[in-house]
């Protein structure tokens, strides 16, 4: 069942991360692309921006888009790994746990058997 379990994490995980990444780089590829062609409309005062004007753009905006992802897809790498290091701080201390109650009821017979001898 715990194997299950984490897939389920997992899977829903990079799900969420490769939306993420998706939406921010379309963000960023539309504001780049409109921060291009608006200093090309205003700024220079070329009404008629030319065809390397909106190559430009494009390529400004992928690269911003792709500037984006990255930052997104190393966040939610982060978030993962403090995630899991938080799960399995979790399960070694329900282990121990365990271990510590074995050991007291070891040494409650124990001392329940020295005193009865």
């Amino acid at each position: 069942m715990g194997v299950a379990s984490t897939a389920f994490h997992i899977f829903a995980a990079m799900r969420r991360a490769i939306g993420r990444v998706f939406l921010w780089f379309f963000v960023w590829l539309v504001i780049g692309v409109g921060a291009v062609e608006a200093v090309s409309y205003f700024g220079l005062g070329r009404h008629n921006p030319g065809v390397f004007t909106h190559i430009g753009a494009a390529i400004i905006g992928v690269l911003a888009g792709y500037a984006a992802a990255l930052t997104v897809i190393v966040r939610e790498a982060i978030r993962f790994l403090i995630a899991t290091i938080q799960t399995v701080e979790k399960d070694v201390k329900g282990e121990l746990g365990e271990g510590a109650k074995l050991l007291d009821r070891v040494a409650a017979e124990v001392a329940g058997r020295s005193k009865k001898g």
